[in-house]
């Protein structure tokens, strides 16, 4: 008999398929995110060691800060199967859509 509950309750708190989709795009987002702040240090670097200017302090710290922000927010898309869940996925999402538009595309 407590198996069964056991097995129902987990059943339940199984998130729904477009929760899963959410999740798995907020989490190549969020890599991404990672790969871009990592090559914006990379690229500050070079350019400080051969005096060119570089993407600039600004862009540098805005990207970790946007890469920090959004792994933050998929361990909580992750970990959680309730209403954090689609969330924390959909501010994942906010955040590389401003990043990217503020320092890619406009």
């Amino acid at each position: 008999m407590e198996v069964e509950a056991a097995v129902e309750e987990k059943a339940a708190k199984r998130p729904s398929r477009i929760y899963g989709v959410l999740r798995a795009v907020s989490g190549v987002l969020a890599v991404g995110l990672v790969l871009l702040a990592l090559g914006n240090i990379g690229v500050q670097f070079y350019a400080n060691s051969r005096d060119l200017p570089g993407p600039g302090t600004l862009s540098v710290v805005a990207h970790v800060v946007a890469a920090l922000a959004a792994v933050g927010g998929q361990i909580v898309a992750d970990r959680y199967a309730d209403w954090r869940a689609p969330v924390s996925s959909f501010g994942v999402l906010v955040v590389a859509g401003v990043t990217l538009w503020v320092f890619w595309w406009a």
